[in-house]
């Protein structure tokens, strides 16, 4: 797991922001939207996030709802796009499985937040350690991995 994956995923959830994901040492992003993180009664953190686009391993075409453990992803990225709560498509405040080890919810009181990415980046660098982020153009998430077979 990434040393700084829960601070990444506890920001976007603050801030209702849309995050890429590479899972399960696949190649293939995924675009979620991250609403809560919590820990099963094995103490595993687990991301409960509506998946928009990108890939799925069972085949099954966003958008859906996936729990993702957060040890089995491999990188993160944030994006620019913002997203609201998605109450209409199954989110609620009060499942049971929240209630042992919740550690992140999406606020529905707060609207979400506006920052453009240079002015994260600022805060991330100014605090010590910072965010976990690839630099990358604005309007795309994380670069595909580089293919040694190409010239």
């Amino acid at each position: 797991m990434i040393p700084n994956i829960l601070q990444l995923l506890t920001g976007a959830i603050r801030e209702k922001r849309c995050v890429a994901i590479r899972y399960h040492d696949q190649r293939q992003v995924r675009v979620v939207e991250p609403h809560v993180i919590y820990a099963l009664d094995n103490g595993e953190l687990v991301v409960e996030a509506y998946q928009t686009r990108g890939y799925s391993a069972a085949g099954r075409p966003p958008p859906f709802w996936r729990p993702f453990r957060l040890k089995k992803i491999t990188a993160v990225s944030l994006l620019q796009e913002n997203f609201e709560i998605r109450t209409h498509e199954g989110f609620a405040r009060d499942k049971d499985r929240y209630r042992n080890g919740l550690v992140a919810m999406v606020d529905d009181r707060r609207r979400a937040a506006t920052l453009p990415p240079q002015a994260i980046a600022r805060k991330a660098s100014a605090r010590r350690g910072g965010l976990y982020t690839v630099p990358q153009p604005d309007d795309i998430g994380p670069y595909p991995p580089k293919n040694p077979y190409r010239r």
